[in-house]
């Protein structure tokens, strides 16, 4: 490959890089604590996320920190208008907010994790913390459990890599044996629950969606 080729390349992939840290940092990012996190020279932080900037993808704040630009946030809109899952789900999870006062989620997987479509406020006591677009566990939430549950138990493990997996509460499987366990009763009940696994005080119920097939593309919590 042509030594040009693989300058762009590598710019294209820093500039991916600065859009997921900014997609991270709540408060905005400087431009030398962007250049620690993607291993950069301050110079190059700069010039990468100056250019971003300048087309929209990310925003200079009167504090000189940078955060998510509206054309990123047009970009994301654009893929959640265009998925046939969310326009699916999106009703159901409606209901569910409005009349038993449900908090609601559909999620996919990607890689080793789910990463949420929509994420529903209803006007129960329970805030949501989670967004469109933000990842999760696959072995502490419903969604997770609910996905891996259409796996084989050797699958699964494969997937979730070598325990002990991260503790988010005192309920949390950390082990291999007990999450198993967990997913032969939700194949057997046809869902799968998270009791306090996830957030202290939150009981969440999932289950998979498919699609015509019956292969497991998403699930609803």
């Amino acid at each position: 490959m042509p030594a040009a080729a693989n300058v762009a390349n590598q710019s294209v992939a820093r500039a991916l890089q600065i859009l997921r840290e900014l997609a991270g940092a709540q408060d905005g990012i400087g431009v030398r604590e962007l250049a620690r996190s993607i291993k950069v020279s301050p110079s190059i932080a700069q010039r990468l996320i100056s250019t971003l900037a300048e087309y929209g993808f990310a925003e200079q704040e009167a504090s000189r920190r940078y955060r998510v630009g509206v054309q990123a946030f047009a970009v994301g809109n654009a893929y959640l208008s265009a998925h046939a899952l969310v326009r699916a789900g999106l009703a159901e999870l409606r209901e569910l907010a409005g009349k038993p006062q449900l908090n609601g989620y559909l999620g996919v997987l990607r890689g080793r994790e789910v990463v949420y479509l929509i994420a529903l406020q209803s006007s129960g006591p329970i805030a949501i913390k989670s967004a469109p677009g933000a990842r999760t566990h696959l072995h502490t939430t419903a969604l997770g459990k609910a996905i891996l549950a259409q796996m084989s138990d050797e699958d699964a493990a494969r997937l979730l890599g070598e325990p002990p997996f991260a503790r988010l509460t005192p309920k949390t499987r950390t082990r291999l044996a007990p999450l198993l366990a967990d997913l032969r009763v939700a194949r057997r009940n046809g869902y799968a629950i998270s009791d306090e696994e996830n957030l202290a005080g939150v009981y969440a119920i999932g289950a998979a969606v498919r699609d015509a097939d019956g292969a497991t593309v998403a699930a609803i919590s």
